[in-house]
Formats: structure tokens, sequence, C-alpha cells
């Protein structure tokens, strides 16, 4: 899951370089640099060099990253329709519960 989640925010973001994606995704720089070692041994994404900087590295995703990437955000998207389709049988009082509630336990166990 790790390598996909880097790969949409390379995806979302690109070009981005290891440091930032590892603020994305809430990583250590040296995680996310073993995953984007992976992930350019497999294809899915390319180094790359803006002009202004040729000592930083940055990645892209490849054509079939590209593809990786639309297949998961589709995947959100279906699942974001499933999420408003299960709300539908709650009315806007019943909502408003929910949204509190879930907020007061995020605050409980942080």
């Amino acid at each position: 899951m790790t390598e996909l989640h880097t790969i949409a925010c390379i995806g979302e973001q690109e070009p981005i370089n290891v440091t930032s994606i590892a603020e994305r995704i809430n990583l250590s720089k040296g995680n996310t640099s073993k995953i984007a070692h992976k992930l350019l041994k497999a294809g899915w994404v390319r180094k790359a060099q803006l002009n202004d900087n040729k000592k930083e590295v940055y990645f892209r995703l490849t054509p079939v990253g590209k593809k990786l990437f639309a297949a998961h955000d589709e995947l959100h998207t279906k699942e974001k329709q499933r999420m408003y389709e299960f709300l539908e049988r709650y009315n806007e009082s019943e909502l408003e519960f929910i949204k509190r509630l879930f907020g007061d336990m995020v605050d409980f166990y942080r």
C-alpha cells in the first residue's frame, strides 16, 4: 500500500523529490528513498532533474506508472461515491452528530 500511495503522491505532485514525498505521506526520508528505488526498479517511476537544479533528484511517473495512478484514482472515486450513497440514509442532524462523535474520538485518542 505504501508503494501505491507513493505513486499517487508522485502522480499528484510531479516532479517531486524524496523530501516532499516523505512529508506528504508522513514517512521518513530513508523509507521514502527505499520505496522510490523499488518503484524505479519496477519501472513505475523515473528520475528527473530540473533545468535550474541539477543537484536534486525528482521523480515522475512512467507511462505504466500513470496507468497505475489512474486506476488508483478511479478506485478512490468509486469508494467515495459508495460512501456518499451510504451516508444518504442519514438526515442532516444525524450526520452532524456523527461528525461531532468522530471528531471527539480523534481528539480523545491523540
